[in-house]
């Protein structure tokens, strides 16, 4: 196989599928050292393919041009961007391809089968939930961008999240991995509806990596840090302006779920 067709080949393949912003066009346009290794299985058979083994070192370098499917608006609902990118949530239902994010929301909506609280699009895939699911147990999956219709609380069972994290990239003593959530708030949401007697309303830590999702026994008061890749710990805030017992309506259970791990 001469070798303007085995070069020719990947790369063709990769800017077809993928374009100029794909997550594998790293050694083709964005990284400054990259070497590529091409051998023949069948060599006497014209009609083999070339098996490909690429590599690729130093820093990723910054796009030039803005991907247009974001300034189109196709990865946004009615130009809402999603809730939970990078996420889905359990139990997707997937459905026929959809252009564009939009397209999906309306497909839920008329679907009699799907629930109409959340919506999962990864670039034309589209997926509802059962109409009976009340949480988002989430999952992290690369390209997968998820919307709750649901509006986001100001707070939850009287307490908020600080503005920002106490701790970012670290985590407090004695974590206790919870629920899968995905994002600080639906952590916030799930722990304080959990009903959970092993959490206290000091500390959360949400693992912006993976989703888990982690409480602090109501004993603790202090965080003594343990630095960890995506950690986000926040001190929680008593909102003044709630009353126990009162007429709120009562947050939806969350689902039940396998213990959480970090990863």
């Amino acid at each position: 196989i001469p070798w303007s067709i085995k070069w020719s080949r990947p790369f063709c393949q990769t800017l077809g599928h993928e374009g100029f912003w794909g997550g594998h066009t790293g050694p083709w346009f964005h990284r400054t050292e990259f070497g590529f290794d091409w051998w023949d299985m069948k060599r006497d058979d014209m009609n083999s393919n070339a098996i490909l083994r690429a590599k690729w070192a130093g820093p990723k370098g910054t796009n030039l041009y803005v991907n247009p499917d974001i300034t189109s608006g196709r990865f946004l609902v009615n130009w809402e961007p999603p809730r939970f990118p990078g996420y889905q949530c359990q139990s997707p239902i997937w459905g026929s391809s959809q252009p564009d994010a939009t397209a999906c929301y309306e497909h839920m909506l008329s679907n009699p089968a799907c629930g109409k609280r959340y919506v999962t699009y990864n670039n034309g895939g589209c997926a509802c939930y059962p109409p009976d699911m009340g949480v988002c147990v989430a999952a992290k999956v690369s390209g997968r961008l998820t919307w709750d219709f649901e509006p986001i609380p100001s707070s939850v069972e009287g307490f908020s999240l600080s503005e920002s994290p106490l701790h970012s990239g670290k985590r407090c003593q004695d974590i206790q991995w919870k629920y899968a959530a995905g994002d600080a708030t639906d952590c916030l949401e799930k722990i304080m509806t959990g009903g959970d007697p092993d959490c206290g309303t000091k500390y959360i830590t949400w693992n912006a990596n993976g989703g888990g999702c982690a409480c602090y026994k109501p004993s603790q008061t202090t965080c003594v840090t343990t630095s960890e890749s995506g950690r986000m710990t926040y001190e929680l805030v008593s909102d003044p302006a709630f009353e126990s017992g009162g007429s709120t309506p009562a947050a939806p259970t969350p689902t039940t779920a396998a213990p959480v791990t970090p990863e």
